[in-house]
Formats: C-alpha cells, structure tokens, sequence
C-alpha cells in the first residue's frame, strides 16, 4: 500500500471519541492501492505495448508514447504518442477501510513526430535526458484538501510537453528497416543516427540508461538468445548524441551476467537502483512474466518475479504474456516513492492483441 499523510499532524491528548468527532472530517492519508488498470483510451483492436512515460505524481498528467501496430491493421509497428491522467484523491482514514478508486484516463495524440515512421517496424521508444537532482516541494490542491509537506528530489520530465526533451537529450528507439532490429536515436538536429553498440548480425532492443551510475542497458541476441547488456559511460555527459554514435566504445560493451537465465531475457527498464524486464526463464506464470532486480553495490541482485511482490489477487504476471514494463516513479526526500509499473499484456479481456496496463507498486 502506498501512502501519503497530510500536513496535519495534531498532538492533542483528548479522549478518542471526542477527536473523532472533532477530526474525522480531515482526510489524513492518500493512499493508491495496487491493483491492475486496462488503459482503455490508448488500447486498440490490434497491438500496444513498449510504453514509456514520465513519472507521475499523484495527480498526474503524462505525455507517453508507445508502438502500435493499429493504424496499419495489424501490419508494421509504429510509435503513437497519448496522455495518461491519474488522480487519486484523499480518503479519510478514521471513516472508510480503504481508499476510493483512483481515476485514470487515457487517450491518443496519434503519430508520435519525434520518431520517423520508417520501413518495416519501428518499436521501443525510450527517452535519454538529463535528470536534475534538486529539493523542492510538491504541491497538489486535492479538492481544497492539503496534503503533507513533501519534497521531491528529482524532477520529471514536463507534463505538459508532447515529448520535447531538455537541452542535451534524445528519442531511442529500434526499428528493422535494415533487416536485423537495431538500436537508433533522433539527435538535436533531428537527425536519425544507429546507436554505437549495434550488431549487424544480430537483434538489439529496448535501451535504457540509469544516469546516476552512467549506464546504457539493452537487450540483444547476438550470443544465441536474447540477453541483457551493458555499456558504461563513465564521463556522465548529459550530451547523449555526442556519444551514442561513437562505434569505437562498442569493445566495451559487456554482458550482465547476474540477470541471466534459461530461456530470453529482454525489454530492460532501469530507474535508480531497480531494473525491471521480461522474461520466459523457468518458474514463471507462463510466456513472458515480468521480474525486479535491486542494484547493491554495483551488483545486481537475483531478480524477482515480480507477481511475488504484489498482494494476493493482484495479477501482474499470468499464464499469458506480460512485456515491456517501465516505471513511473516520483522520488521525495525523507520519504518511500510512489512507483506505478507500465506493462504490455495479452491477456483476456483486452480489447485485441497486446493491451497496456499499470498498478501501483507496493513499497519495496
């Protein structure tokens, strides 16, 4: 259960029953419970999976964009580009067991134009920006209710923005226009340029980049299977076009051997000290599951089926295939984070193909 308390912490010593009726008109907690949410407004008759978008607070408004296949009837992938509101209001605590419902809507903006419409499938869109470091306060006006003095350490990315990135970063994306599926990026100019950790002969998916520790994580089959890697940029440069092109840093690209497994490991997604990603490897609950891994002291940790985390009822992996998952996450000071997972699915009772999902996170 993810919680919020409000500003309002009143150290009167009266009896219970008179606070309660002083007091009970106070909401003293936000809360978001996990449970899983079809977001119907992207979702289409065909396929929508590889979302991203930025992190949410708890009155949300994101930009996200994602690979559709609908708009060509099932055919080639494309990148569309939609919104995602999320508003979970206060409840108040002393009157009602559980919080209200949050209320989500979605909708499309159609094609996405910060990634070309290219040949054959163009999927896996991720967003390399700097990421500032910084305390201040998080502010939301729930109805006239106040909320708890909270500060945030890292700003998101613009809400209100149609996928335009600070100064310095870039749109990655992978497409198989040239026969094998490789990495790309969208520089400043606008200019489409293959990412310098790219295998001819082989597939490469799904980048991600953790800049606290100046990592780049993707997923390719290059030794048989698909597993993920890892290429470290040690200088930090917020300038990500002025080195992701740069082919003679591909000999240090590495495998990471601790997230490694029987069967095909792939669509990485790091935020902090937390990757997420898919995978078929044994013990899951069929087809593609979706696993978590802690980073401790530069190490990945075994990863964790993520389905073992959530509370009894709340089916983020099924017999069927959960792919893609990002997380949206807001990171306050002296505080847990709200975490909300974005997710691929094809489970029944969709609306065709793969359908897009999210859920809270419980504290981890």
């Amino acid at each position: 259960m993810i919680r919020f308390p409000l500003l309002f912490s009143i150290l009167l010593v009266l009896g219970g029953c008179f606070m309660d009726t002083m007091y009970s008109h106070i909401p003293n907690a936000v809360e978001m419970e996990p449970a899983i949410y079809a977001l119907d407004g992207l979702n289409g008759p065909y396929d929508e999976f590889n979302a991203v978008a930025g992190p949410p607070p708890l009155a949300m408004d994101a930009f996200i964009a994602f690979a559709s296949n609908d708009a060509s009837q099932g055919g080639h992938f494309s990148i569309d580009a939609g919104r995602i509101d999320i508003l979970q209001n206060p409840y108040y605590k002393s009157r009602q067991k559980n919080p209200p419902l949050p209320t989500i809507t979605a909708r499309r903006l159609g094609a996405f134009v910060h990634i070309p419409d290219l040949p054959g499938n163009v999927r896996g869109p991720s967003a390399l920006a700097p990421t500032a470091t910084f305390s201040e306060r998080y502010e939301h006006d729930f109805n006239g209710q106040p909320t708890q003095l909270l500060k945030l350490r890292r700003k998101p990315l613009p809400a209100a923005s149609h996928g335009e990135l600070p100064p310095g970063g870039v749109w990655m994306f992978d497409s198989d226009h040239e026969g094998r599926r490789n990495l790309y990026f969208v520089d400043s100019t606008g200019r489409m340029q293959p990412f310098l950790g790219n295998d001819p002969q082989a597939d490469d998916a799904y980048a991600t980049y953790n800049q606290a520790r100046g990592e780049l994580y993707f997923c390719s089959n290059r030794d048989g299977k698909y597993r993920i890697y890892r290429y470290r940029y040690c200088n930090l440069e917020n300038n990500f076009s002025a080195w992701l092109a740069d082919t003679s840093q591909a000999q240090y690209i590495e495998p990471v051997p601790e997230l490694d497994a029987p069967g095909q490991t792939m669509a990485p997604f790091v935020y902090g000290d937390l990757m997420v990603f898919a995978s078929d490897r044994p013990g899951g609950q069929g087809g593609f599951d979706l696993y978590l891994s802690r980073n401790n002291d530069g190490r990945w940790q075994p990863p964790v089926n993520i389905q073992k985390l959530m509370p009894p009822g709340v089916m983020v992996n099924t017999a069927d295939n959960e792919f893609r998952p990002s997380l949206l996450t807001l990171d306050f000071e002296d505080y847990h984070d709200l975490r909300v997972l974005l997710f691929s699915s094809d489970r029944p009772g969709g609306q065709g193909g793969y359908d897009l999902y999210l859920t809270a996170l419980p504290p981890l």
